[in-house]
């Protein structure tokens, strides 16, 4: 099941955001090894303040599968302030119909059916949730930073973008910028393992 909700609305899902910011800490620290912040057990930073929507896969008995995290370019955002050089020549992104994809996470141990081209089928899911979700809310766009070897995986599960900018070595890890295309065909293309 996709759920969309925004930090504003915490208590209600308190125990799907906790699992979500405990996740991103296995993801993100433990497994990868990148800088952030870890309180508790718990990945959060700045953006998390900034009432983003989160689009979160969880299972019928509540147990968090996926989320990614989703803010406006019009303010803050990480392309803008974290990560600035992989968008290149292109320049920092404020656009009322983009929208900023972040944090994106799986949790590979609970999560394990593949589909027929070897891609989770919960990343699939994810990926139709926010799609669908920025379609209905009239986006033309999303950006997002992410490593060359998810590249791949985006283009095979039926992602169009193209890149902002260059390669870019963030701790060793090959980090790129893309402009990602909201349309009917993305969202049917996603979603054609869900």
């Amino acid at each position: 099941m996709i759920l969309t909700a925004f930090e504003a609305v915490h208590d209600t899902y308190a125990d799907i955001f906790e699992q979500m910011y405990r996740l991103r800490a296995r993801q993100f620290s433990e497994r990868r090894g990148w800088r952030v912040t870890v309180e508790n057990g718990l990945e959060k930073d700045r953006f998390d303040e900034m009432n983003p929507l989160y689009i979160c896969v969880v299972s019928e008995a509540r147990q968090l599968l996926a989320s990614l995290r989703l803010l406006p370019t019009t303010g803050p955002h990480m392309l803008s302030d974290v990560f600035p050089e992989v968008m290149g020549e292109a320049g920092i992104v404020r656009h009322p119909l983009i929208l900023e994809s972040s944090r994106f996470c799986v949790d590979t141990k609970a999560a394990t059916e593949f589909g027929p081209e070897g891609i989770k089928l919960v990343t699939r899911e994810l990926l139709f949730g926010l799609f669908s979700t920025a379609q209905a809310a009239g986006m033309k766009n999303i950006i997002a930073v992410y490593d060359v070897f998810v590249e791949r995986i985006l283009r095979q599960a039926g992602c169009d973008f193209d890149r902002l900018g260059p390669v870019v070595n963030y701790n060793d890890l090959k980090t790129v910028g893309g402009l990602f295309k909201v349309t009917n065909a993305v969202v049917e293309n996603v979603c054609e393992a869900v």
